[in-house]
């Protein structure tokens, strides 16, 4: 305990008190006789101020003093009476005697200031009377009480009230309740008995402005009353009603506070309840372990406490005056920091008048004393939470564990970093410290990201000492953390390297050199760890994944790291070149190529067939480089044919070729033309001359060197809309066989050469009479060829003259017909004629139309200047 408390004798006369209120350094009684006094007392000594004897007839049972309106409200002969003390010689002037109170046993009220934007401030009163088992309410207006057109029924007649915000207090003999005003109906909401055993007076009070402080027992309960609030959105109340009332002291943040005897009355005087007891005046703490401050026994006697101005109370006897003052609080914080009570010393610091930043100072510094007394006791929650509150440098905390703080590098001694005084810690606490450690630094580490982001005034340094120390706490509590943390790249590369290399968190290292650029030493790492049996890194997967993730600024590396795990599996080695990933696709594909041909050239058609099947790859040379790579490999395949080899794969890579000549739209046929071979692959040839519009050398390798007439019916039909002279190409190939092979070593087909087939010519031309001209392909029959085997040819063809001159002739007739139409609509437009003078109005600008001026005629007739026409275009292409 200590001395938060003086206490000075101030009367000692005949007159019987039955009620006191207090404002300021002012004091006023009220005596069984009906008379009104009040003192003024400060360090000189007391003063009476003023003096009411014929106040009233009957005993004033209750007074509430408003100091801001200079009002005194008193309760006599069940009446609440108005007067003014602002004026000293009007010794109590009364106001106002409210008829709708009779009958009031007690009252409480609500006062309620408020500031206006011109800095006028308002004083809102409103009172709350008990009128047997009924609360009716009131507000003061101007200079009268009005009702406030609202009351509540009660089951009891009510011994005590508190009235705060929306809920109104009303104390039983028995019990509690509460009732929330916020809605239209008031709520009632039952709180708990006053005694569990025996029947008690109920005492209630208001704790720090917003909270209730309730007397149960031996114990003041602390309520929130904001818990009692109806829900604005659905119009009902917080379910409480049904909570077991043993249940509600659970409800609120601040525990029960024990006394020593029931409590008769209580005040708060922040930080301190203080409350009267059977045999004294006892002062209470609500923070900390030890909660009684002080005990005054020789106030024993005293029957009312009432508070008048921080840290002044006066109580009060049948006739008997103390007034009970706060010690100063620098002699108070020397006594609690002495016996350790850092908490209350904090709560008293707080309401003490030193200038604003002494008093932070302080406050923060009495936090510090707090939280290594809480770290040397091995309660390392709390003391980090006090450490916080502090606002201490991170790096402070850290040093307070020796093992955490990185070690000098050798031939060098770090003497800015002084030996910690902390205790040894065991195992067991080290590991509670590590995870109260690690919630006070991730707190830490918010805060100076939000700093370096916004104002760019946190250090890196602090960040970088942040986060090495959580890797290491990491470590030691929840490994599982370590990876996350690296990967927001703000450890310490050479301390987190070697602690990660301690623990052997490979996997972790890994991340590490990631995070912070060191590539190659992360891809050497993996390498090494590849080959080891039972490794976390074992195998490929992971290097591969690694070397993905690089991107085109790497690309050196990922060939260096990509080469041994081609040569260990080529198919995983090309899925680093070809995986669905945005880093892979960006990847310069033209240099991905050149390192493939100049290292791994089996890999070459696999991935070109990915660049073109899967990422649509639309570049002219890689289509050529794949067909190239096919053609060289037929044409390998084909030699080991001709061997006597089983080459299995020959007819679906020949297909591929033969497919890709056919579909590809991008490759450039003349560049694959030069070197392609002229005594293999023909059909593939054809493909690439038929690119280039070589249609007769098309048709030539169809007919003499495959002999196939159908390819070469569809390839005339393909290209007939392109070209309407190709079926008569077609059948002077067939006309005219050549008479040594067309390519060097190829051998022309017996069906149509040295002798012209004319089985299959007469075929074609009775198939094809209408798209073959008999002038073009005449002088190319043969001299024996009768004109009954061309019978059905020449009809159809003869038709098709006769049906083409006649389409022309109508055609003639109607362009003609059409011509003279125009001719004479022309001619009667250029009959239409108008006059324009001196006096002709724009239509759009009412303006008249001056001498040499562009003008637009419409089909309507009107008449508009060139500049108006443009407008009016203008604003309809903006519509």
């Amino acid at each position: 305990m200590h001395q938060a408390y003086n206490v000075q004798s101030i009367l000692k006369q005949g007159v019987q008190i039955e009620s006191i209120a207090a404002y300021g350094n002012h004091v006023i009684l009220g005596t069984r006789s009906g008379q009104l006094i009040m003192y003024s007392v400060d360090e000189s000594g007391v003063d009476m101020r003023m003096f009411n004897k014929n106040f009233s007839r009957k005993p004033i049972t209750q007074m509430e003093v408003i100091a801001a309106e200079n009002l005194l409200f008193v309760l006599t002969d069940n009446l609440i009476q108005v007067c003014d003390i602002g004026r000293l010689e009007s010794n109590f002037a009364f106001l106002h005697s409210s008829a709708d109170t009779k009958g009031c046993t007690l009252f409480t009220m609500d006062v309620d200031s408020q500031t206006s934007t011109t800095g006028e401030v308002a004083t809102f009163i409103r009172v709350c009377c008990a009128i047997r088992r009924r609360l009716v309410f009131f507000f003061w207006k101007k200079d009268k009480l009005d009702s406030l057109q609202l009351s509540i029924e009660l089951s009891d007649v009510p011994k005590t009230l508190c009235w705060v915000g929306h809920a109104v207090c009303v104390g039983y003999k028995d019990e509690y309740v509460v009732y929330d005003i916020s809605c239209n109906t008031p709520k009632k909401h039952d709180l708990f008995l006053t005694s569990s055993s025996v029947s008690r007076d109920p005492c209630i009070c208001l704790i720090r402005n917003n909270m209730l402080g309730i007397s149960k027992d031996k114990y003041l309960v602390i309520v929130d009353p904001s818990q009692y609030k109806s829900k604005e959105n659905d119009g009902s109340a917080t379910s409480v009603d049904e909570v077991h009332p043993g249940r509600m002291e659970s409800q609120n943040s601040l525990p029960p506070l024990l006394w020593s005897s029931p409590l008769l009355d209580l005040v708060w005087d922040d930080p301190f309840a203080v409350g009267r007891v059977n045999n004294a005046i006892e002062v209470r703490s609500l923070v900390g372990k030890d909660t009684l401050v002080q005990s005054i026994p020789e106030l024993e006697k005293t029957r009312f406490l009432v508070h008048a101005d921080q840290g002044t109370i006066f109580a009060a006897a049948t006739s008997e005056l103390w007034c009970i003052r706060q010690v100063e609080i620098p002699i108070q914080r020397q006594q609690l920091l002495q016996q350790k009570k850092f908490q209350l010393a904090i709560e008293v610091t707080k309401i003490s008048n030193e200038p604003a930043e002494d008093k932070a100072q302080t406050i923060r510094q009495i936090h510090m004393l707090y939280a290594k007394e809480l770290f040397t006791n091995k309660e390392f929650s709390a003391a980090m939470k006090e450490f916080e509150r502090a606002a201490i440098d991170p790096y402070d905390v850290i040093r307070l564990f020796p093992n955490l703080v990185p070690e000098p590098k050798p031939g060098t001694e770090d003497s800015t970093v002084p030996v910690s005084t902390a205790p040894q810690l065991e195992d067991g606490d080290l590991e509670n410290a590590y995870l109260a450690l690690i919630e006070f630094l991730a707190l830490a580490r918010q805060r100076e990201v939000v700093k370096l982001r916004d104002t760019k005034s946190s250090s890196k340094s602090l960040l970088e000492i942040i986060d090495t120390t959580l890797l290491k706490c990491y470590l030691q509590t929840n490994d599982s953390l370590v990876a996350p943390l690296l990967r927001l790249n703000q450890c310490h590369l050479e301390e987190s390297e070697k602690t990660l290399k301690k623990h052997n968190k490979i996997s972790e290292l890994i991340i590490l050199y990631q995070m912070k650029g060191k590539h190659k030493e992360a891809l050497k790492l993996l390498q090494e760890q590849a080959g080891i049996e039972g490794s976390v890194l074992q195998g490929r997967k992971r290097t591969i994944r690694y070397l993905q993730e690089l991107g085109s600024d790497h690309l050196a590396l990922i060939f260096e790291f990509a080469d041994w795990v081609i040569k260990e599996n080529p198919e995983e080695g090309l899925s680093i070149f070809t995986d669905k990933l945005i880093e892979v696709e960006s990847l310069p594909r033209a240099k991905v190529l050149d390192f493939l041909i100049s290292k791994h050239k089996s890999l070459i058609i696999p991935y070109l067939e990915h660049l073109i099947t899967e990422w649509s790859d639309t570049n002219t040379l890689r289509h050529n480089v794949l067909i190239k790579q096919y053609r060289e490999k037929v044409q390998r395949l084909l030699v080991q044919q001709e061997k006597g080899e089983e080459v299995p794969e020959l007819k679906p890579l020949r297909a591929k070729l033969y497919k890709m000549l056919e579909e590809s739209n991008v490759y450039s046929p003349d560049r694959v033309l030069e070197e392609f071979p002229t005594n293999v692959l023909l059909e593939e040839r054809a493909l690439i001359l038929g690119r280039l519009k070589k249609h007769d050398k098309v048709i030539a390798i169809y007919i003499h060197v495959r002999g196939d007439v159908a390819k070469a019916r569809a390839y005339a039909d393909a290209n007939y809309e392109n070209d309407k002279t190709i079926f008569q190409t077609l059948v002077k190939t067939i006309m005219v066989p050549p008479t040594e092979p067309i390519y060097e070593g190829v051998a022309l087909h017996p069906d149509f050469s040295p002798e012209v087939n004319r089985k299959v010519l007469l075929e074609l031309l009775n198939t094809y009479a209408v798209k073959i001209d008999p002038i073009e392909i005449f002088q190319f029959l043969p001299d024996d060829m009768t004109m009954t085997e061309l019978e059905k040819y020449m009809d159809k063809a003869v038709r098709q003259k006769l049906a083409d001159k006649h389409h022309m002739q109508m055609m003639c007739g109607l362009l003609q017909a059409e011509s003279n139409r125009l001719e004479a609509a022309l001619q009667a437009k250029r009959a239409i004629s108008f006059e324009l003078n001196e006096n002709s109005v724009c239509p759009e600008c009412k303006k008249r139309f001056p001498s040499q001026s562009a003008f637009v005629r419409y089909p309507n007739g009107q008449i508009v200047h060139l500049s108006c026409h443009d407008r009016i275009a203008r604003a309809a292409a903006q519509q």
